[in-house]
């Protein structure tokens, strides 16, 4: 499946496979060790975000213009969008996969920051960067992420 998420010439394919992943990653711990082991899993989640940003902005800055040309790539639906950042936070929260998420930091800002992001993708994405941020530290499970860090951010 991760190497289905490469292929930005099959968009169905490519998100039937962010959607199995994020329900796999999401829904069983091993799972979510076994897709963060496979090469590639992370980047290839974060690429199809950017690429689905991209062809959001393209076809937003067509909008103005008259439909003359098709965008190159549809973007995919916020639902899907909001699968793959799921499952990126379902990635972060293997143990052994923090210090490749630190590669990751400054594309997942990126995501989060976007003028073409949505609200509740950005969230899923700044729970990502807060999990990985926290990595020496030992993590609350019974807590969601986003409410972690609500707390910190009231108490400073």
């Amino acid at each position: 499946m991760v190497r289905f998420l490469s292929d930005p010439e099959n968009p169905v394919c490519r998100e039937m496979a962010v959607v199995l992943l994020a329900n796999l990653a999401q829904g069983d711990s091993l799972a979510a060790c076994a897709t963060a082991a496979q090469k590639g899993s992370i980047g290839n989640l974060l690429g199809f975000l950017e690429d689905s940003l991209a062809a959001t902005r393209f076809q937003q800055s067509q909008a103005s213009l008259l439909h003359t040309q098709n965008p190159p790539l549809e973007p995919a639906s916020v639902d899907v969008m909001r699968q793959a950042a799921r499952a990126l936070l379902a990635l972060a929260k293997v143990d052994e996969k923090h210090s490749e998420f630190t590669l990751y930091e400054s594309r997942l800002s990126d995501i989060s920051v976007s003028p073409s992001r949505n609200s509740l993708v950005s969230q899923v994405i700044c729970d990502v960067l807060f999990l990985i941020g926290q990595s020496g530290q030992p993590w609350d499970a019974s807590l969601p992420v986003c409410a972690c860090a609500r707390v910190e951010n009231l108490e400073t």
